[in-house]
């Protein structure tokens, strides 16, 4: 009898602890589709009043680094000590501090900035990894994601995400004129604008080419949200819905006054979410 109830209990535990597994699993599962998309080593030094974006005093020898992610970022779990940053020397630091700040509307909130010293002398970061806990706007762990993919000061900025959306998308009110059929929202590595900080004109939108299902190429009929984050809104008349961005070398500068390479994105449709 003492035989029989041993064996039940330890079937009993192999099923709870498939089940633990297969939750697991899928908790697991759930957060594949967030990743980071780009890591922007923009700006080597930053100017020391930024660290004013984190409520922190101004602080000298600092680097930019906008790190976009495919999710949108729950601001309350954003913590220095959650990224770490892999340099050239083998060493890895922990930001001095991070922020979503500049890009904080309703439809950014995907690129957290770390300001930290990832550059002394000849070293330059390689990596950034999630080491403590961090999560999307819809809770899921983004723990654990890593990626190596920096790009260099002096390479300039590209782009790295696009969504569409109604002209009158939560968000999206008052940015384009009335004529706009949709909207598109470019998310680029780093912040951007005209060159020497210009803001944008009629050369940055006509180096903007949008592909629309229909097979034709335009521009957009106004480049709106021109402020100093690494997002612009694309607006355009036609109906037929965007499915890819390109935009032409030399147009775009990042906070160094670096132009943008030909770079392209697809875009993805949010008009029926």
């Amino acid at each position: 009898m003492l035989r029989s109830l041993l064996i039940k209990t330890m079937k009993l535990l192999l099923v709870l602890n498939l089940t633990g597994l297969s939750f697991v699993c899928y908790a697991q599962e759930g957060g594949l589709d967030a990743r980071i998309l780009s890591i922007y080593h923009g700006l080597d030094p930053l100017p020391p009043l930024a660290t004013r974006l984190c409520g922190l005093p101004p602080a000298r020898g600092q680097d930019g680094m906008p790190v976009v992610f495919s999710v949108q970022v729950n601001s309350e779990t954003i913590s220095p000590t959650a990224f770490s940053v892999g340099l050239s020397s083998g060493e890895k630091v922990t930001p001095l501090c991070t922020t979503l700040r500049p890009a904080m509307e309703p439809l950014e909130q995907r690129t957290v900035l770390l300001i930290g010293a990832f550059s002394p002398g000849n070293i330059v970061p390689i990596s950034v990894e999630i080491v403590e806990e961090l999560e999307d706007v819809n809770g899921i762990s983004l723990l654990g994601l890593k990626s190596e993919n920096v790009t260099a000061l002096a390479s300039g900025p590209s782009l790295v995400f696009a969504e569409n959306f109604t002209p009158n998308n939560p968000g999206l009110n008052g940015e384009c004129p009335g004529k706009t059929e949709q909207a598109v929202l470019l998310t680029w590595e780093g912040g951007v604008t005209g060159p020497d900080g210009a803001d944008l004109a009629e050369e940055q939108r006509t180096a903007v080419s949008i592909l629309l299902q229909d097979g034709k190429s335009i521009h957009p009929l106004k480049l709106a949200d021109d402020d100093p984050d690494n997002h612009i809104i694309a607006c355009i008349a036609e109906k037929s819905p965007a499915i890819s961005v390109t935009v032409s070398a030399g147009y775009f500068h990042d906070p160094g006054n670096d132009s943008n390479p030909r770079t392209r994105t697809n875009v993805i449709s949010k008009i029926n979410d």
